[in-house]
C-alpha cells in the first residue's frame, strides 16, 4: 500500500494547479512523462524504470473503479485506499484499526475529508443512497471496539491550548471561500512570513506563485461547481480565465473580476446559505450549507456540512461517469490542490522538527479568523464542544493566555466563557425556546482554564547602556509580574469568574526564556491566599489551589540543556506533588539516537555550552556516577576555558572577581540563585540578602525559599557577585551570545544517559507528573515512530511481562493529551489509537511482536487512570 499512498500524494498534494488549469485535458496533464518527472521525489529510491512500472500499475489498475474494471479515471485511485480503510458505522466513517498508522501517514498531509467524501460518493453511487448527513467529526475515530469501550469510562484532557484546538484550516478556509476580497491584510501578512509548505514548485512555467491569487482561483472554481452540481444559473454570461500562472501580473483579469465574483457569492450567501443567530444578527457561515438540513447535522460539527456536501457531489458525478461533469472535472482537481498547498501553511504537514516551526503555525492560525467574528467564535466552540460531545472527558484543562490588568482578564475570560456557550452560534432553523435559558456553566461540565505565560524573548540589545542596570529578560519580567498580580485580584474580586482558573503554566519556545524568569510569578501564585475582605458577599467560602505545570523538556539545542529545563523548573518553580510537567522528552527520548540524529555536532550559544557542562557536571557528582572520568576531566578543562572566554576576560577592572579562579562548583551555586529576583543582587554586595517584613506579597517572593537548601550560599560574595555579573555585565551577555559548535563523544552520551536515568527516579520521588502529547511531540521531536514515545520509558506497568524492565522503570505519572489538536489535526480518541496501534506493531530484536496486546489495553487503562488523577478539578 505503500505505493499507492504515495501515487495519491503525489497526485492530490504535488502536482501544480496552474499546470492543469491550463492544459484541462487529463491525458495532457497525468500522463507517463508528467508522472516520472514529478515523482522523482517522491519516489527517491526508485529508479526511472521502477517509477514508470508504478504509473503501469496506476494506468492498468488503480485508475479504474475499484468495483467495475470499465470505469476509467484517475480520481478512482483513493477508493482503491479507502476501500481498505474506511468504513461506515452510524453514518459516520471510521478507520480500520489495522490501518490506523497508514490512514494518518496519508491524511495528515491531504485532509481527511477528500478521502471520507470519495469513500461515500463511491458507497452511495453503487446503493443509490441519497446521503443526508455530513457533520461528522473533524477526525476520524478508528473502529477498535476496544478501545471504545476503555475510553468511554472517561478521560482527561489535561494538556489543551483553546486557540490551537479548533479547526484552524477548515473554518479559514470557509471563511475566505465566501469572503474572498476580505483578506488583503491577512495575505500580506502570511506573505512575510516564511513558507511553510517547503515544496519545489512543479510549474509548467518558473514565473512566482503568489497564494493570494490561488485562493482567489479556488474561491472562483468553488463557486463554479456549487452552480453546476446544484444546477443553478447556468448561463455563461460571468466568466474568468484561470488558466493563466498565479502571479498578479498574468492573472490580471482574475484580479479585475474578483470584485463582481464576491458579489455573486454574497448573493448565494443570502439566497440559499443556512442562517445561523450570532450576538443578536443573522449570519451566513457558508453558502454551500442550505437553510434546511436534517437536524441531526446541527447537534455537533455543523460547520463541515456543506464543504463536504460540495465534495461529495462532484466525487459522485465523477464516479457515475457524468458526461455533463467531465469537462469540469479538471477544476476539481485543481481546486483540491490549492486547497491542499493553503492547508500546508495552517497544519503543520512540512516534517521538520522543533518548537521553532510549530510556532510559525501557531502564530498564524488566526490570521483568516477575525476577532468577534461568528468563524472565530465557531473556532472555539468547536474546539470545546465538538471534543467534549465525541469524547468522554470528564476533565477539561482549557490553556489560555494572561492580560496585563485584572478588568482586562476578566473581559478575557467573560469573553471565552460566552464564546464556549452552547447558544453562541444557534441555527436558525432550531426553536430556541427549545433550549435551556440558562447560559452553559462551564463548571458543571469539569472544564477550567490553566492561565499560560508566554515566553518570550529577551530583545534588547547588548549596545544598549540599560543593560548595564537591567537584567536579563527585564520586560519580560515585568510583563509576568503585571500578569500575575491581575490573576491574584481576579481571585480576590471576583470569585465567580476566577473559580474557574485552576492552574498556571508557561508556554512557547523554550529557547525564548528559561523557567528562572517565571519563578517569582509562579511563587506568588502556587501560594496566594485570598483575604477574604469580600467573603460576607460569597454564598461559599472557597479557595482553589493554584496547581503548576510547565512546558520545559519539548524542544533543545542539547539534550543536556532539555534536562537542566526540568530540573530548573523544578527548583526555581518549586514544583512539587500535584504539579505537572508538559511534554518532558528530554527526560525520555533515546539518548544515541537523538545525538545520532543531530550526526554528534551541536550549535548553540556559549552561555548555553558553559551552563550545561556545570550543571551536567554537578548531576554526575549527586548521582555518584562514577564512569568516563577523562571524559569528565574533558569537561572540566571545557568549563574552564569558556568561563575564562565569557567571564574572566570581561570582569571590569577592579570587580570582585578579577583576579579569582572560579571553580566548576562555585559557579554551579551561583546558578541556584537564579530562581531569585536579580535585582538584589544589584546593588550593594556586602550586605546579606534577605527580604525586609511588611512589605507586600509580590515582594516576598523575591526570594526562593525552598532552593537552595544551604542558605549560607547568599552570603557568599563571590557567589553573589558571579550572580551579578551574569545578569548585568554586557561583555559577558554579548560574549555569551555568540555560537559554539559543539562535538559529541560517545563518553558524553553515556554520561548523558545516566543523568537522564537518574532523574527519570528523582522526578517520580517527588511525585510531579508528565503530560505526553504523543503527535505533537512526534511532530516538534526527533523520533519518528509513536513506539519511539518515551512515555513507555516514563511508565510501564501492565506493558512489561520483564521484571527487570518494569524495576527500573521509574513508573512516573503520565497522561495522553492533544496540546494544539486543530494545528496537528488530531483528536483525544486518535492520540490514544495511534499509541496502541504503534506498540501493537512493534517488534523485538528478533521480529517478533513486542508487546502483548491484552497488555497494551491494561497499560492505556491505567494510564487513562493516571490522567484523571493528575486532573487540577480534584
Amino acid at each position: 500500500m505503500d505505493n499507492l499512498r504515495k501515487s495519491i500524494r503525489l497526485l492530490f498534494t504535488d502536482y501544480c494547479s496552474d499546470f492543469i488549469l491550463s492544459k484541462k485535458d487529463s491525458e495532457k496533464y497525468i500522463n507517463v512523462n508528467n508522472f516520472i518527472e514529478k515523482g522523482f521525489r517522491t519516489f527517491s529510491s526508485y529508479s526511472i524504470d521502477e517509477i514508470k512500472n508504478i504509473y503501469q500499475k496506476l494506468d492498468s489498475d488503480w485508475f479504474y473503479d475499484v468495483h467495475q474494471e470499465k470505469n476509467k479515471n484517475y480520481f478512482h485511485i483513493l477508493n482503491h485506499f479507502t476501500s481498505k480503510v474506511l468504513v461506515e458505522q452510524d453514518l459516520e466513517p471510521f478507520v480500520v484499526y489495522e490501518h490506523l498508522l497508514k490512514w494518518r501517514d496519508l491524511s495528515y498531509y491531504i485532509g481527511e475529508d477528500i478521502f471520507t467524501t470519495s469513500f461515500y460518493a463511491c458507497l452511495d453511487n453503487r446503493s443509490q443512497r441519497k446521503r443526508g448527513f455530513f457533520a461528522w467529526r473533524p477526525t476520524a475515530f478508528s473502529d477498535n471496539k476496544r478501545l471504545h469501550q476503555l475510553l468511554k469510562k472517561g478521560l482527561a484532557e489535561n494538556h489543551f491550548h483553546l486557540k490551537g484546538s479548533g479547526p484552524v484550516f477548515d473554518l479559514s478556509w470557509i471563511n475566505i471561500m465566501n469572503q474572498p476580497t476580505s483578506f488583503e491584510k491577512a495575505f500580506e501578512d502570511l506573505k512575510k512570513e516564511i513558507s511553510l509548505l517547503t515544496k519545489t514548485s512543479n510549474a509548467s512555467e518558473s514565473s512566482k506563485k503568489e497564494l493570494k491569487i490561488l485562493i482567489y482561483k479556488a474561491a472562483y472554481i468553488r463557486y463554479e461547481l456549487f452552480r453546476l452540481v446544484n444546477k443553478i444559473d447556468e448561463s455563461k454570461e460571468f466568466i474568468i480565465d484561470i488558466s493563466k500562472e498565479s502571479n498578479s501580473s498574468a492573472s490580471f483579469d482574475l484580479l479585475m473580476n474578483m470584485h463582481e465574483l464576491s458579489k455573486n457569492i454574497e448573493v448565494l450567501r443570502y439566497d440559499l446559505g443556512h442562517q445561523f443567530e450570532y450576538k443578536g444578527s443573522v449570519e451566513i457561515i457558508d453558502y454551500t450549507i442550505p437553510k434546511n438540513i436534517h437536524i441531526q447535522n446541527l447537534e455537533k460539527s455543523y460547520v463541515f456540512y456543506g464543504e463536504r456536501k460540495l465534495l461529495y457531489d462532484c466525487f459522485k458525478l465523477i464516479y457515475s461517469g457524468d458526461k455533463k461533469f467531465q469537462s469540469s472535472i479538471y477544476l476539481f482537481h485543481a481546486y483540491l490542490l490549492i486547497k491542499a498547498q493553503f492547508r500546508a501553511e495552517l497544519i503543520q504537514v512540512n516534517d521538520k522538527v522543533g518548537f521553532g516551526n510549530f510556532s510559525m503555525y501557531q502564530d498564524r492560525k488566526e490570521f483568516f479568523l477575525p476577532d468577534d467574528s461568528i468563524y472565530h467564535t465557531a473556532f472555539m466552540n468547536l474546539a470545546v464542544h465538538d471534543t467534549k460531545s465525541h469524547s468522554q472527558i470528564k476533565s477539561f484543562e482549557l490553556r489560555v493566555a494572561p492580560k496585563d490588568s485584572v478588568l482586562k482578564l476578566k473581559s478575557s475570560l467573560e469573553g471565552y466563557n460566552k464564546a464556549l456557550d452552547k447558544q453562541a452560534i444557534l441555527s436558525k432553523q432550531l426553536n430556541r425556546s427549545l433550549f435551556d435559558d440558562n447560559r452553559f456553566d462551564l463548571k458543571k461540565n469539569n472544564i477550567f482554564y490553566t492561565i499560560h505565560y508566554i515566553k518570550t524573548r529577551d530583545n534588547r540589545k547588548y549596545s544598549d547602556s540599560s543593560q548595564e542596570v537591567l537584567c536579563r529578560h527585564h520586560d519580560l519580567r515585568i510583563e509576568i509580574k503585571k500578569q500575575s498580580i491581575a490573576i491574584s485580584q481576579l481571585r480576590e474580586g471576583y470569585s465567580e469568574i476566577s473559580d474557574l482558573i485552576r492552574g498556571i503554566d508557561a508556554a512557547s519556545s523554550e529557547f525564548n526564556a528559561s523557567p528562572e524568569v517565571f519563578a517569582q510569578g509562579f511563587r506568588y501564585l502556587k501560594n496566594h491566599k485570598i483575604k477574604g475582605y469580600f467573603n460576607h458577599l460569597k454564598d461559599k467560602l472557597e479557595e482553589p489551589k493554584i496547581y503548576a505545570t510547565y512546558h520545559a523538556g519539548e524542544d533543545f539545542y542539547d539534550l543536556v540543556d532539555g534536562l537542566r529545563a526540568i530540573d530548573e523548573s523544578i527548583r526555581f518553580l518549586n514544583l512539587t506533588q500535584g504539579d505537572r510537567i508538559g511534554h518532558a522528552l528530554a527526560l525520555g527520548i533515546d539518548v544515541k539516537e537523538y545525538y545520532d540524529f543531530k550526526q554528534f555536532k551541536l550549535m548553540l550559544p556559549k552561555q548555553m555550552v558553559l551552563d550545561n557542562i556545570v550543571w551536567l557536571l554537578a548531576k554526575i557528582r549527586k548521582f555518584g556516577i562514577g564512569i568516563h572520568r577523562n571524559e569528565v576531566n574533558r569537561l572540566e578543562k571545557l568549563y574552564e576555558n569558556l568561563f575564562y572566554e565569557l567571564y574572566t576576560a570581561n570582569f571590569d577592572k577592579g570587580s570582585l572577581l578579577e583576579q579569582k579562579y572560579i571553580h566548576h562548583t562555585t559557579y554551579f551555586d551561583a546558578w541556584k540563585l537564579r530562581g531569585d529576583d536579580p535585582y538584589l543582587y544589584l546593588s550593594d554586595l556586602n550586605e546579606d540578602i534577605y527580604i525586609k517584613p511588611n512589605l507586600t506579597y509580590w515582594e516576598r517572593c523575591r526570594i526562593n525559599e525552598e532552593y537552595p537548601k544551604n542558605k549560607n550560599i547568599r552570603n557568599n560574595i563571590d557567589i553573589k557577585c558571579l550572580y551579578q555579573q551574569y545578569h548585568f555585565n554586557i561583555k559577558i551577555k554579548k560574549a555569551g551570545a555568540q555560537i559554539k559548535q559543539f562535538e559529541i563523544s560517545h563518553a558524553y552520551m553515556e554520561l548523558v544517559e545516566e543523568v537522564q536515568f537518574k532523574m527519570m527516579h528523582e522526578l517520580k520521588n517527588k511525585n510531579i507528573a508528565i503530560e505526553t502529547n504523543p503527535t505533537s511531540n512526534y511532530l516538534i521531536g526527533t523520533f519518528r515512530r509513536y513506539a519511539k514515545h518515551p512515555i513507555t520509558k516514563f511508565f510501564n506497568l501492565g506493558l512489561e511481562l520483564d521484571h527487570k524492565k518494569i524495576r527500573n522503570c521509574p513508573q512516573i505519572s503520565v497522561s495522553i493529551n492533544t496540546d494544539d489538536q486543530g494545528i496537528f489535526s488530531t483528536s483525544l480518541e486518535n492520540e490514544f489509537a495511534l499509541m496502541a496501534i504503534a506498540l501493537e506493531k512493534e517488534k523485538d530484536e528478533n521480529g517478533d511482536l513486542k508487546y502483548n496486546s491484552s497488555m497494551i489495553y491494561e497499560w492505556l487503562e491505567r494510564v487513562r487512570l493516571m490522567g484523571i488523577g493528575q486532573s487540577f478539578n480534584t
